[in-house]
């Protein structure tokens, strides 16, 4: 498809996708589990690991709890904990005493933080685009201190011409003011950004709503990835290649605009009148 309109600013998503955050619970849940092997007992760890993965995805699931929840994930986890306890009693399972679901959950946090680490290429693709003249921002929800600590820890607040973070903006995706206030610090259009994360719901949908260029950042596909499938214009399993894409999207925009511009040329009457394109 030819690109009509040039991306000039790229927006970014933090968590799993500039750093890899929160992928996989159920492998964590299950590395916390065999490590309290022995305060669960007669409890197989692998049967709590799988309770506490539905919890997880049923609290997550939620968009009431989503949103406090990433205001305050240690307290989340503790719920999520609580929450899987509960559901294994109710299946006729004696659990242990509530302090382990609790230290269970706090586990999980210290292994989260522990295991945080920027993705492959990510800051070798903002490098690029620096020198390729894009503004770049970062747009991420969750509470101020926990998303500024994570900037901070990975220096990646130099990068970009503008950081919002919903704890301190007030507002978060996939709100569309969300976006429209990165657009404005940037002093671009919708549609002269693209917009770069993970989630479908959360980054792309209403990204692709305002009119951007969306790609989808997806290093672990459940199965064979179609480049242009889903609801993103581009997916992408590696950040590397994001550079790569938005080169081929400008060349693909000059070829364009020249050949509209010799078609132009070849519809005028002869005139010594020179028009610029």
């Amino acid at each position: 498809m030819a690109v009509q309109t040039r991306i000039k600013a790229v927006v970014f998503d933090l968590d799993d996708t500039l750093i890899s955050a929160y992928r996989r619970p159920d492998l964590v849940w299950r590395d916390v589990c065999q490590a309290f092997r022995h305060e669960l007992g007669e409890l197989a760890p692998d049967r709590v690991a799988r309770a506490l993965t539905d919890a997880g995805q049923a609290f997550w699931g939620d968009p009431v709890r989503h949103a406090l929840g990433r205001a305050d994930p240690l307290r989340a986890r503790r719920t999520i904990a609580a929450a899987a306890f509960s559901a294994l009693r109710r299946d006729g399972v004696r659990v242990p005493a509530p302090d382990v679901a609790e230290r269970l959950a706090d586990a999980f946090s210290v292994r989260r933080d522990d295991q945080m680490h920027l993705e492959a290429g990510a800051l070798a693709l903002l490098t690029d685009l620096q020198k390729a003249g894009y503004r770049l921002a970062l747009l991420t929800n969750g509470d101020r201190l926990l998303q500024r600590a994570k900037i901070e820890r990975f220096g990646l607040a130099p990068r970009f011409h503008h950081v919002q973070i919903e704890g301190e903006a007030g507002i978060g995706k996939p709100e569309p003011g969300a976006f429209t206030r990165v657009f404005a610090a940037l002093g671009v259009g919708a549609a002269e950004v693209c917009v770069v994360g993970d989630s479908v719901e959360w980054d792309i949908r209403p990204a692709k709503a305002l009119g951007c260029y969306t790609i989808r950042y997806d290093p672990e596909p459940d199965g064979d990835i179609t480049p242009t499938g889903g609801e993103a214009d581009w997916v992408v399993q590696a950040l590397a290649t994001v550079s790569v894409h938005l080169s081929v999207q400008a060349q693909a925009r000059f070829a364009f605009q020249s050949h509209a511009s010799v078609s132009s040329r070849e519809k005028r009457p002869t005139s010594n009148i020179i028009v610029e394109d």
